[in-house]
């Protein structure tokens, strides 16, 4: 008896070490599944519908667009829903888009060199990976295709901050949603329709050369670069960053650009998930607040103003002959903790 006793309570811890051993081996298939979500679109060539719904103070804001994507970087985005955005394109090419306003009969150009920069979606996914914890879930099914849910939790705060939905077969991220520190739903992303497919004809990635539409230039952001203090040094001003960051967040890339016509520096902070965009200048030049309700705050001795939308909070403010502004998805006092110690 005392033998069969010895020999259940060996298979018992046999079998938790077991079990243990295969939750280990699944929380590495699914930081695996989701570092090859990040580099599908790279070798993944695709058609479908997409429904895009963002959660702010006023509502929802939902768009619908069909989407054909020619891997490594071709793609174009044609709107269906809302009404005010029936008809536009979008074509994007590498760094480069293409925004075409149909009611407005223009054309906006604008280039993004993060869009295409390979280095910084490692240096960002490895960011990603050091925060959070990829936890696997149930499978699912989306558009048609089986797929595995994976939850980001935060490893500082437990949060889950997102959840995506990545197509066992071909990697891609076929449906995500991403969550406010309260847990309620902030923006969800969705796929109603894919087809894996290359037969798409070549023109409808073409450059748009429209009769009758004026070509505007957009914001456009150079090639970003890991040595912040370098982008700092390229301002043409005594820049500013910030002395304090929420754990987790690391300085990212920064970047000089022309914002209507005012050298502006951009410097970037992430989690991997979540950003924190800092913007300044030395020209006077302000945030333009008109359209939106904004309110004054004071953070210790400073006073600024602020817009906040669902998760997104905006604080400007002005000193040391410099014009700020501070963007992120946190909560108005975190933001304004970081804004104080930028000019302390």
């Amino acid at each position: 008896m005392a033998r069969s006793t010895k020999a259940l309570f060996v298979l018992t811890l046999v079998a938790i070490a077991a079990s243990a051993q295969a939750g280990k081996a699944s929380a590495q298939d699914a930081s695996a599944l989701l570092r090859a979500s990040t580099t599908a679109p790279s070798h993944i060539s695709y058609a479908g519908q997409v429904e895009n719904v963002r959660f702010g103070n006023a509502g929802s804001e939902a768009s619908i667009y069909r989407i054909e994507h020619r891997a490594p970087n071709l793609t174009r985005r044609t709107y269906l829903a809302p009404d005010s955005l029936y008809g536009d394109w979008i074509v994007t090419r590498g760094a480069q888009s293409y925004n075409v306003d149909v009611k407005n009969r223009k054309v906006v150009v604008a280039s993004n060199a993060v869009v295409d920069d390979q280095v910084a979606l490692n240096d960002n996914f490895g960011l990603l990976r050091s925060n959070y914890t990829a936890l696997p879930g149930p499978t699912a099914t989306v558009a048609g295709r089986p797929t595995t849910e994976i939850a980001l939790m935060n490893k500082y705060t437990g949060q889950i901050i997102m959840r995506i939905w990545i197509d066992k077969q071909t990697s891609l991220a076929l449906e995500k949603e991403n969550y406010a520190p309260n847990g309620s739903v902030i923006s969800h992303m969705r796929f109603e329709q894919v087809r894996y497919a290359n037969d798409f004809p070549t023109a409808i990635f073409d450059v748009p050369h429209l009769s009758g539409y004026a070509i505007v230039p957009g914001i456009s952001h150079g090639a970003p670069s890991n040595d912040l203090q370098a982008s700092v040094r390229t301002a043409g001003f005594a820049a500013r960053g910030p002395k304090y960051l929420p754990l987790g967040f690391l300085p990212v890339t920064g970047d000089v650009s022309d914002v209507k016509g005012i050298r502006t520096l951009h410097l970037l902070y992430s989690d991997g998930i979540r950003t924190i965009s800092l913007f300044e200048n030395n020209r006077g030049a302000a945030v333009d607040l008109s359209h939106f309700k904004a309110q004054t705050m004071r953070f210790e001795d400073h006073e600024g103003q602020y817009v906040q939308e669902g998760p997104t909070t905006l604080l400007t403010w002005a000193e040391a002959g410099l014009h700020f502004a501070l963007v992120g998805d946190l909560s108005r006092q975190e933001l304004a903790r970081i804004a104080a110690s930028v000019v302390p």
